[in-house]
């Protein structure tokens, strides 16, 4: 636990070193300046293009921090929010009903999740909520890995869009805060603080959550 506690607010730093290092300042200004303009459009088209990666397997967190950077925390949230639900509803659906035979033989990657194959008829959304708190799965491969399990669609859905939140907030925030960083916000001593503490705090509490999962999917296994 302590070890996860410095090492969140590590990464953290880590990659805001790296980005103020990197030659980035341009892209992120442009990607600002792009949002700023573009409004509620350009919510909807990123939160579009959001999907699509994301049923292509694109990393969810990468683009969550695009998100952040792009958005903010306020407006972010809900693009991503948005965004993930439909991509979570279209790939649910995609593994059930129109690739099936695909999707099983995805399984085989992921020998984990035949534990929660086996134990989604008696855990339901739990082990949804499970699942999302604790990246024991690749985010994308997991939405079309529900779709073989019994869990029905309704269900699915909602645990997924509650509890999938908590993460996307963490790296909302992470993007967020990196872009201030390098596109050259002009902030006081006491609002880095802030923005500094604020990111620490979420991480360190994403990591409390995650351990806390990892530690009831581990209880599933032994079973």
């Amino acid at each position: 636990m302590l070890v996860r506690a410095v090492l969140y607010p590590g990464l953290a730093v880590a990659l805001v070193f790296a980005l103020r290092t990197l030659p980035v300042d341009a892209a992120i200004v442009s990607l600002r300046s792009w949002a700023e303009a573009s409004g509620p459009i350009g919510m909807v088209g990123f939160g579009a293009a959001y999907v699509v990666l994301a049923l292509l397997f694109v990393p969810g967190a990468a683009l969550t921090m695009v998100a952040g950077a792009a958005f903010g925390v306020g407006w972010g949230i809900v693009v991503v929010a948005i965004a993930t639900s439909v991509a979570d509803a279209v790939a649910f659906l995609m593994g059930r009903h129109l690739a099936r035979a695909s999707v099983v033989r995805l399984m085989e990657r992921y020998p984990r999740f035949k534990i929660v194959d086996r134990t989604i008829s008696r855990g339901g959304w739990r082990i949804v909520a499970l699942i999302r708190l604790s990246p024991a799965l690749p985010y994308s491969a997991s939405n079309y890995l529900f779709g073989v399990t019994s869990v029905p669609f309704v269900p699915f859905l909602i645990s997924s869009g509650i509890f999938t939140l908590p993460g996307a907030f963490a790296y909302l925030y992470l993007g967020y805060v990196g872009a201030e960083t390098v596109g050259g916000a002009s902030h006081g001593p006491v609002e880095w603080a802030l923005l500094v503490t604020g990111l620490v705090v979420t991480l360190v509490a994403i990591g409390y959550v995650t351990v806390l999962a990892r530690r009831a999917f581990a209880e599933l296994e032994m079973e």
